[in-house]
């Protein structure tokens, strides 16, 4: 996570661990710190019977207890421009603080509370409270994401702006593991432990990559099409696009349509086009974003001397799309060669 803010959010400032020193630091809002935990309670219980503050009695005894995972600062212009907070959890077998009822708990009084971090220690009015882990089982996942929900209508009645979302399982690994390992070539920071790893662990796995990547341009004819549906749905896509622009067989009418927005929509339900143009004018990342948000994996193919990103904003309602276009390009290729 700490990789992820730096790097993808890019913030300049990220910190691990984070804690208010409740001693000497000026408490700011306080009367508005109380209504959150007032409201935030009586709302959860009439509603759902959750006791989410259990035996914390005040808010100074919640805050006290504060801690986050991770902080970041976005600074722009001297000025924080956004501010993230994450709390992150890793259960192997799913998150689990006990029954279903005591994990939305849990998790509803650590949002809760950081928002009421923010907003007292950094006189903040919004920002951004994420909760994230790998693996959420359904029987959680939904009930969790509802209540998440619920936490933004809280706090708008008290005029805070405060952003709350919940990153885990596809959307874990599409939104944050996915971007933060694309980076791990072109950091190179020991003292982030985590992409220091995955360099690692590249050291050893180039030579059987390189192998399966020869293999594909030397075939005659490339397999689009999976032999299973296992690989998640972005790894798929992006795996199934570098074996076809590699071997350079792709009509540049098709390339086109890639590029366009409303055809992309139709044809795979995308909110983007799946293809975009690199611009060597522009900074890489700047490119990637789209209204704050990087909607474009950080590697770039190279197709008849072009450069472009791909979109990174896919979910496994849009496979049977994706395989249906794999089909017709198949069919392309055949009438129109690699040029058409």
């Amino acid at each position: 996570m700490l990789s992820w803010l730096r790097h993808v959010k890019t913030c300049q400032s990220v910190q691990l661990n984070w804690k208010p020193s409740t001693a000497s630091w000026e408490l700011h809002n306080e009367e508005i710190i109380e209504k959150i935990m007032y409201e935030s309670s009586k709302f959860y219980q009439d509603k759902y019977d959750l006791n989410i503050y259990k035996n914390n009695k005040s808010h100074t005894q919640l805050l006290q207890q504060g801690e986050i995972d991770v902080l970041g600062l976005k600074i722009k212009n001297a000025y924080v421009e956004n501010i993230y907070a994450i709390d992150i959890a890793f259960h192997e077998a799913g998150l689990n603080y006990g029954n279903t009822k005591e994990t939305i708990e849990r998790v509803l009084k650590k949002m809760t509370r950081t928002a009421m971090i923010l907003h007292g220690y950094f006189n903040m009015k919004l920002g951004n409270i994420i909760f994230a882990s790998p693996k959420i089982n359904k029987v959680v996942f939904e009930p969790l994401l509802k209540c998440v929900s619920e936490l933004k209508e809280i706090f708008m009645s008290l005029n805070l702006d405060f952003k709350f979302v919940v990153y885990a399982n596809d959307e874990f690994q599409e939104k944050i593991f996915n971007p933060v390992i694309s980076l791990s070539k072109s950091i190179a920071d020991t003292s982030e432990l985590f992409l220091r790893s995955i360099q690692l662990y590249n050291m050893f796995s180039n030579q059987s990559i390189t192998s399966n990547r020869t293999a594909h341009s030397e075939a005659s004819q490339i397999n689009t099409v999976p032999v299973t549906g296992e690989d998640k749905i972005g790894t798929f896509v992006r795996n199934q696009l570098r074996t076809i622009i590699q071997s350079g067989s792709l009509p540049i009418h098709v390339i086109k349509k890639l590029c366009d927005k409303e055809y992309c929509k139709s044809t795979f339900d995308l909110n983007y086009s799946l293809l975009k143009k690199v611009n060597e004018e522009v900074p890489i990342n700047e490119q990637r974003l789209v209204n704050g948000y990087y909607r474009y994996w950080s590697e770039i193919f190279t197709y008849n001397d072009e450069k472009y990103f791909v979109c990174n904003d896919w979910y496994e309602r849009n496979r049977t799309h994706f395989i249906r276009w794999l089909e017709n390009i198949e069919i392309e290729k055949n009438l129109y060669g690699s040029r058409g």
